[in-house]
């Protein structure tokens, strides 16, 4: 199971760079989403330009952040977990956790569909990835 579990949480981390990129090569497609499903307008519909900027900055930082984060976890995959160590389990419990489950909160909440899809794919796969070799990082004693 832990071979599995690591080629699904690889698949898993290769798509969070691609969505991380995604964000950073065009934060207009992704602030526009989120603009849609929050506010019902658009970035060129905003009167001040600056403010339209600065959401589109923002949302390339997060991309930016996210690949970080992503490319930490690529790290993790295949120094800790791949062989098994608990630090590793635990680590991509809270980053996958905090990552997944907070855009995937807040994408319902806001109802951005475009973002939703992504963060279900994503949420999906760091779930049966951490979950499938539960048994192999905490064993029952005998």
């Amino acid at each position: 199971m832990l071979k599995t579990s690591t080629t699904v949480l690889f698949i898993g981390m290769l798509f969070a760079v691609l969505y991380s990129l995604a964000i950073i090569v065009s934060p207009q497609t992704f602030a526009n989403s989120t603009l849609e499903a929050r506010a019902e307008t658009k970035l060129e519909n905003i009167q001040d330009q600056g403010a339209a900027e600065a959401i589109v900055v923002q949302t390339r930082h997060m991309g930016v952040f996210a690949l970080t984060t992503s490319i930490a976890m690529l790290f993790v995959l295949f120094i800790g977990f791949k062989k098994g160590q608990k630090w590793a389990w635990w680590a991509f419990l809270f980053v996958g956790g905090i990552a997944w489950l907070y855009g995937l909160v807040m994408q319902i909440s806001e109802g951005d569909m475009m973002n939703l899809v992504g963060h279900v794919i994503g949420t999906a796969l760091w779930l049966i990835g951490i979950l499938l070799p539960i048994k192999a990082f905490f064993p029952k004693k005998a």
